[in-house]
């Protein structure tokens, strides 16, 4: 019996010893993780020649220190698998709020259903982008270790995407109504980070948070919306993503919903990245409103609420406001459904309208409505008029050179030459996903998309599209900013 016991205990110790041997043939014939991120740095052409890392020869400690690359990575001697690399080479180029936008698109990959939702929009995302990372195939093989020729081939397209980099997709979420979603270039420099956690039910609630995280060594400062908001926690910008890491965990453990914002002072501003969304309306249709929650103007909500109190199936932030004791008002001209919100103010640029057959995009002061637009049922006013009737408007609205020529987050409307109706926004102040645009690379894109009417409405942490419920953009701030009134679409009624 003892001798039968030994003997399987040699064959049991020799099966292990040949395990180990095998998983470390196998470690030795593939590419390990290390080399799979040192390389990738290489291919993304980033400097990282001030840093720690270079003088130690660590390109992958750099990589994931900075958050170049967000995944948490236990052993880095172990063989990169292609899912991995799939994550990795996204996250690299900036388009990991890209893969979630479009984590639902359907994949011609037939075992695709084994990836996760995210791991989903990565790789739609990787086939759909010019140049695409992963051809379209049957199967994606996600678990399959990478070979040598397969590296070079994939980080010879992150090189190239690196300095030419453009994502162009259509969807038609609701019948009359197409989106376009475009995203080029990439950042160049290296990203620092911002954690936002806003999920708090109560006051106490935050201060029980504040105290855990700060026994864990996160000092969180209390915030709260310019507005009026609710309250939430900030933990300081930090160029350590093993410090966002483990907060992140943390948060994760206590069920508080956080958000991260980057940041990156980009080297190449000749490729800087910029996404923007532009949503077609037909007019037979759908009918475009000025919207507000149920206090009206003056009662500050975000986009999501107004959307939902309206029954808005697509909308967008409208005209801007300012604040006066915690109340909201208009900054121009508001009429909604023939009710009268607010005043004009100067002489900047409105549309008015009963049937969004017959708006009207002018600029015009107090005078010239009263004189003209009595009988008009909806009115904003906001600026510049960017566009009017295929002209350029040449009128001084009198915005100041920075609010006009430096890139910032923004928002229009318009109607292009087949009479649709246009919703544009541009994201902004995020060097990572989307550096923004002047108001003359607004008017360019608004021309270019075919609008012969164009204005620009408010624009920066209030700039937010959201379709079906879906928020199509990142505001700049990484949360959604109280507003005072939005631009949203409702069924014709036959």
């Amino acid at each position: 019996m003892r001798k039968k016991f030994l003997n399987m205990f040699i064959i049991a110790i020799s099966l292990l010893i040949l395990n180990m041997l095998s998983q470390n043939q196998a470690y030795a014939q593939n590419i390990s993780r290390r080399e799979f991120l040192e390389n990738l740095l290489t291919a993304r052409n980033i400097n990282w020649y001030d840093s720690a890392e270079y003088v130690n020869n660590n390109a992958a400690g750099f990589i994931l220190r900075t958050g170049i690359v967000t995944d948490t990575i236990e052993d880095l001697n172990a063989p990169v698998t292609r899912v991995e690399v799939l994550r990795w080479c996204i996250q690299a180029l900036g388009l990991e709020f890209e893969a979630g936008i479009f984590n639902d698109m359907p994949l011609e990959f037939k075992d695709a259903k084994k990836l996760s939702n995210l791991e989903r929009g990565y790789l739609y995302v990787a086939s759909e982008m010019t140049p695409a990372i992963f051809a379209k195939d049957n199967y994606f093989r996600g678990q399959d270790f990478l070979t040598q020729n397969e590296m070079n081939a994939i980080l010879e397209r992150v090189h190239n995407a690196s300095l030419n980099l453009k994502l162009e997709v259509v969807r038609h979420p609701l019948k009359g109504v197409d989106v376009l979603i475009h995203r080029d270039g990439v950042f160049t420099g290296v990203p620092s980070w911002q954690v936002l956690a806003s999920n708090f039910k109560s006051k106490l609630q935050i201060d029980y948070a504040r105290k855990f995280f700060k026994s864990q060594g996160f000092n969180l400062t209390l915030g709260t919306d310019q507005f009026g908001g609710g309250y939430y926690l900030r933990y300081k910008k930090t160029n350590d993503f093993n410090e966002v890491r483990k907060l992140t965990n943390l948060m994760q453990m206590r069920e508080v919903k956080y958000k991260l914002v980057p940041s990156v002072a980009n080297s190449n501003t000749s490729i800087l990245p910029r996404y923007w969304v532009a949503l077609f309306i037909d007019p037979e249709l759908w009918n475009v409103r000025p919207m507000t929650s149920k206090g009206g103007a003056n009662e500050f909500a975000v986009l999501s609420e107004i959307a939902r109190v309206n029954n808005s199936k697509a909308i967008i932030n409208a005209g801007f406001f300012g604040i006066n004791k915690g109340r909201g008002f208009p900054i121009g001209l508001l009429r909604i459904n023939g009710r009268h919100f607010s005043n004009s103010h100067e002489n900047r640029g409105c549309i008015g309208w009963n049937n969004i057959d017959d708006a009207i995009f002018t600029n015009s002061s107090q005078d010239v409505i009263n004189a003209y637009w009595n009988n008009v049922a909806n009115i904003i006013q906001a600026g510049p008029l960017i566009l009017r009737e295929g002209v350029v408007s040449d009128v001084d609205e009198f915005f100041k050179p920075e609010f006009t020529t430096a890139r910032h987050p923004r928002t229009a409307t318009g109607k292009t030459s087949d009479g649709r109706w246009v919703f544009l926004i541009f994201d902004g102040r995020n060097g990572m996903h989307s550096t923004g645009a002047t108001i003359s690379e607004l008017t360019n894109l608004a021309y270019t998309l075919n609008m012969t009417d164009a204005l620009n409405l408010d624009g920066g942490g209030s700039s937010e599209i959201i379709i079906n419920g879906k928020i199509y953009n990142f505001p700049s701030e990484g949360y959604e900013r109280l507003i005072s009134y939005a631009l949203g679409i409702i069924p014709v009624k036959n």
